[in-house]
This record gives C-alpha cells, sequence and structure tokens, in this order.
C-alpha cells in the first residue's frame, strides 16, 4: 500500500479532477495524504471516503495554534469530516512569502507522501511543488494547464486522467 499525497487550494475543491482521483486512490488500495482542510483536500477525501470496499486511509496532516490546555489544537476547519486518521502537527499554516527553508506542515505531506497529485493552488500549493522538487519527489500536476503557470516550470502537468493514474503505478513501480 502507498501514501498518494494530494495538494491543491484550501478553497477550491476542482471537484472534476480531486474527486476522481480520491476515488481512484480508494479503488486502487491506496491510503490518501492530504492537508486535512477545505477545497482539493476535503473533495478528494469526500470521493475517497465514500468509496465501497476501500482499504486504505484518509490521512490529513493538520496546522494547529497554541492552546494553552492542550498545547496544541487544530485550526478551525481542521480536520474535514472525511479524515480517518487526522496528525496534527505543531506547525502553523506556512505564510505567503515565508522562506522556503522555514519548516512547515507541507515538509510532512511531501516527506510522508509516495507519489504526489497537484491541482491547481495557490502559495501553500506552490511551497508543496518546490519541496517536492528539493526532495526527487515523484509528481505530476493535474488540472487545466492555465493554472499552473505560477509554477515551476519542472512540474509535468496533464487535464488527462488516465495519464495521471498511468503515471501514478509508474512512480509506484519504480520504489
Amino acid at each position: 500500500m502507498a501514501i498518494i499525497g494530494v495538494m491543491g487550494s484550501g478553497q477550491e475543491e476542482w471537484a472534476d479532477y480531486a474527486e476522481p482521483l480520491g476515488a481512484w486512490i480508494a479503488a486502487a488500495g491506496h491510503d490518501l495524504l492530504t492537508g486535512g482542510g477545505g477545497g482539493v483536500m476535503r473533495s478528494a477525501a469526500r470521493a475517497f471516503h465514500g468509496t465501497p470496499g476501500r482499504q486504505g486511509r484518509s490521512i490529513g496532516i493538520l496546522p494547529s495554534e497554541p492552546d494553552p490546555v492542550r498545547g496544541h489544537a487544530p485550526l478551525p476547519g481542521y480536520p474535514n469530516p472525511y479524515i480517518d486518521l487526522p496528525i496534527l502537527t505543531p506547525f502553523a499554516r506556512k505564510p505567503a512569502g515565508a522562506p522556503p527553508t522555514e519548516l512547515s506542515r507541507n515538509h510532512v505531506n511531501i516527506l510522508t507522501s509516495d507519489v504526489i497529485v497537484v491541482l491547481p493552488g495557490r502559495h501553500g500549493t506552490l511551497d508543496e511543488v518546490r519541496l517536492a522538487l528539493r526532495f526527487g519527489k515523484p509528481m505530476i500536476g493535474f488540472g487545466p494547464e492555465l493554472d499552473f503557470r505560477a509554477m515551476p516550470a519542472e512540474l509535468r502537468t496533464t487535464g488527462d486522467f488516465g495519464t495521471v493514474t498511468a503515471f501514478i503505478a509508474d512512480a509506484l513501480s519504480r520504489r
């Protein structure tokens, strides 16, 4: 069983891309890893969670805020209701413009995933793409090409679902 990381917007669901991907990951018997919040994270996890007979788990890597009683508590809206295994990190959301060397939960997302599928997103997604490139993780962008303009040129992108699933299968065969 592999861990497939799905990264993307925390606001927009990109359901036409995230839902078939989440369902396929579940049907293939893999675990799904997301940031555990809204947008793409919710959409992929909802489809994954709703797949009959799935064996994998939906893992959410959660940002936190200081809590006087528990030390850290999940940010509001985390985890979404489709997360089977919420993992609370001591990291807040990484602010836009933070140095790339600043540790964040994005490091956990990328380093834990065996293969990464990136859907359109903003600065957090861009940070995850840069980390995946830095750590040599197999990664593919999935969505309309125009929505990846701000991403590094090294990110291979496609709007074709079959290309994404073939990429995942090939990357997993090389581990």
